[in-house]
């Protein structure tokens, strides 16, 4: 048999280690409530976009989307079946965070450029926002052209 088996265990030793445990258990509880209280001087308003464009999409039945503005009814561009993967994919996601909440397409979506470049795709109806930049400049590429200049196209 070892000394371990015939010595107690230190109490010193037991104690440091609730302390510890104590100790570490109010600073998270501490710093949790701090962040969900935050000083309301310290909330930032969002910046203003440089371009703002609101926008439909319209599944056809051929498997086609319609892009439209949504403030003049014009297309903006017609995706064709199979084409911008990207696009699709975002949108379907939007779409499905809306369906979940049971929210109809009466809001379009906004698609917005600030003036430090960032470009936005967002949902008003759920907050939802995506900043296109995190994707690559291709995918960015994908929605920054429907805010290009109709005959720049």
């Amino acid at each position: 048999m070892s000394a371990i088996d015939h010595e107690p265990f230190p109490k010193g030793a037991l104690f440091a280690a609730g302390s510890l445990i104590a100790l570490s258990l109010t600073a998270a509880a501490v710093g949790r409530y701090q962040n969900l209280n935050p000083p309301t001087d310290a909330i930032v308003s969002a910046p203003i976009p440089s371009q703002l464009l609101k926008m439909r999409f319209n599944d056809e039945p051929d498997g086609s989307v319609i892009v439209l503005n949504a403030d003049t009814g014009a297309t903006i561009d017609t995706i064709a079946p199979g084409e911008d993967a990207f696009i699709r994919a975002v949108m379907r996601g939007f779409v499905r965070d809306r369906k979940l909440r049971k929210i109809g397409a009466e809001v379009p979506f906004n698609l917005s450029r600030y003036p430090n470049k960032r470009l936005t795709m967002s949902d008003p109806t759920t907050g939802k926002e995506i900043d296109l930049r995190a994707f690559g400049p291709t995918n960015e590429g994908a929605f920054a052209r429907f805010l290009a200049e109709p005959g720049s196209r």
